[in-house]
């Protein structure tokens, strides 16, 4: 005689409603505005945008309902705070840039998939077990945004014959 057993699978998480997923951006949004300097931050744009961007990414890390906001990224509360958020990062890049970004694509588009790319990071990382070290993670999704924002100028030749 075969003994059959059965293994039940938990079932998937419901989505957070729309009031925790406010509460919890708003969380993040409060951590982050208050260790802004503001556009005088020393170091310039950089200093203050790298700053802001490590400061959500570890207060992401560190939060209890991250894993469950970040597996369901495209509800509405959260698209709604991840293009106010590359908005804000527009606008800030157009007033205290100081011209570092090449002319296209603009600072809109630069905005938008800076904000993507660190969102993919932190989303990642949160998904992962184990997860891997918190700064490490703030230093990938820097290094991400960064390169987006104001890419290193790299002087490529082409090679004879290729397209």
């Amino acid at each position: 005689m075969t003994a059959m057993t059965t293994r039940t699978v938990p079932a998937p998480a419901a989505p957070l409603t729309a009031r925790e997923l406010t509460a919890y951006f708003e969380t993040l949004a409060e951590a982050v505005d208050g260790i802004d300097p503001g556009p005088s931050a020393p170091g310039g744009w950089e200093a203050r945008e790298r700053l802001r961007i490590g400061t959500w990414v570890r207060q992401v890390y560190e939060h209890p309902l991250s894993p469950e906001v970040f597996a369901h990224p495209d509800d509405r509360v959260a698209r709604g705070v991840r293009e106010a958020t590359a908005a804000a990062l527009g606008l800030r890049l157009e007033v205290c840039g100081n011209g570092i970004r090449p002319a296209r694509p603009s600072t809109d588009v630069r905005a938008t998939a800076a904000v993507a790319a660190v969102w993919a990071v932190a989303a990642q990382a949160v998904a992962r077990s184990p997860r891997p070290p918190r700064e490490r993670v703030v230093s990938d999704a820097w290094a991400v945004a960064q390169e987006i924002i104001a890419p290193a100028r790299q002087d490529y030749t082409r090679a004879r014959g290729s397209w």
